[in-house]
């Protein structure tokens, strides 16, 4: 008798001790496939559109995994779909974030395994993103626009991130992802998303998102740049198309466009300039640009735009490669690409 009293106790004590890791359900509440084992799981998850998902958590993601790399490697999926950029917490929201996907195929199967939680399905979702038009911007980059108004929001208007740099435009979604009663459809990172460029009788020419580029100065007008060294040609219809959003006015005739005027540069510090153009672009423009700047001696440095830096006609650029400025030396610039000139022709700098 006594080694049975002995045995009930340990059986009792292993039951406690599984209920309290979450690996037993209590009497009458069916332990769920997501939510076995240690850690997050995930406990709702919908395609919204067929480069986002809406993904909730039974708790929030710890700031360390919200990391691209940490979440390219904790959000793995089948059917060789992956994560383009990190989850994004969504305003209001304890543990719901949007998580951009590369391309989903309509109607497929896929599986998400987040971490070592058991995978959870989804079918993929082939309801394109409506967006309003396409326009060349410069020589060799144009831009697709949506808007508000239409029922279409950019992330950065509904996640927790963002709230701050987008200001009145911020607003927060409820789980059916209406707002005022009105439903909103979210266009989630384009982060190494394309487009496809077709010019009338021509080959297709795939078009690479211009990074930060979709959603500045109060617009979703996310920029997609050609291939280096190939430029639109003056005069030739273009039509822009993709298999993630359905475009309303979609053609546009390439035209000679005015390059920016570079005003001024100053070297702020030894691995940082000022670059001042002679009025607001009033957008992202010098997004993935970069200026020369060349040495009495031969010596070449290479400049690049520092991201969302801009402020109004001012925008920050930083050296490349551990670059550094000489002191006392003065150094020629000269914009790389045609995207801007410098006043005179010439402009130089002297730390």
């Amino acid at each position: 008798m006594k080694n049975v009293r002995v045995y009930k106790l340990m059986v009792i004590g292993v039951l406690c001790f599984m209920m309290l890791t979450g690996n037993l359900a209590p009497a009458g509440v069916q332990a769920s496939s997501e939510s076995t084992g240690s850690g997050l799981s995930v406990t709702k998850l919908e395609a919204l559109n067929p480069i986002t998902l809406q993904v909730t958590f039974s708790a929030p993601l710890p700031a360390e995994d919200v990391q691209l790399d940490r979440a390219k490697a904790n959000f793995v999926f089948d059917q060789g779909l992956a994560i383009r950029n990190i989850p994004q917490l969504k305003t209001g929201a304890t543990a719901t974030y949007i998580v951009p996907t590369t391309v989903q195929t309509p109607g497929a199967a896929y599986t998400l395994k987040y971490k070592e939680q058991p995978p959870v399905s989804f079918t993929g979702n082939g309801n394109k993103l409506p967006l309003r038009s396409a326009r060349q911007v410069s020589y060799d980059t144009f831009e697709v626009e949506s808007s508000l108004e239409d029922g279409v929001t950019d992330y950065a208007n509904i996640v927790q991130a963002d709230i701050e740099r987008q200001g009145a435009l911020a607003f927060a979604l409820d789980e059916q992802n209406q707002y005022q009663g009105k439903t909103y459809q979210i266009i989630s990172s384009l982060r190494d998303s394309t487009l496809t460029l077709t010019p009338e009788k021509g080959q297709p020419i795939q078009a690479t998102y211009v990074p930060y580029t979709q959603a500045t100065d109060g617009r979703q007008a996310p920029k997609y740049r050609l291939p280096e060294g190939q430029e639109l040609k003056p005069g030739v219809n273009y039509t822009v198309s993709s298999d993630w959003a359905t475009i309303q006015s979609p053609a546009f005739t390439a035209a000679k466009t005015k390059p920016l005027h570079i005003k001024s540069v100053k070297a702020v510090n030894d691995s940082t300039l000022e670059v001042t153009l002679d009025k607001d672009p009033k957008d992202e423009l010098f997004a993935s640009r970069s200026l020369q700047l060349t040495a009495p001696d031969g010596a070449v440095l290479t400049a690049q735009y520092k991201v969302l830096s801009r402020k109004g006609p001012v925008g920050t650029f930083e050296l490349q490669k551990g670059g550094k400025l000489l002191p006392g030396v003065s150094y020629t610039v000269k914009p790389v690409g045609k995207w801007a000139k410098v006043k005179g022709n010439k402009l130089t700098v002297k730390l």
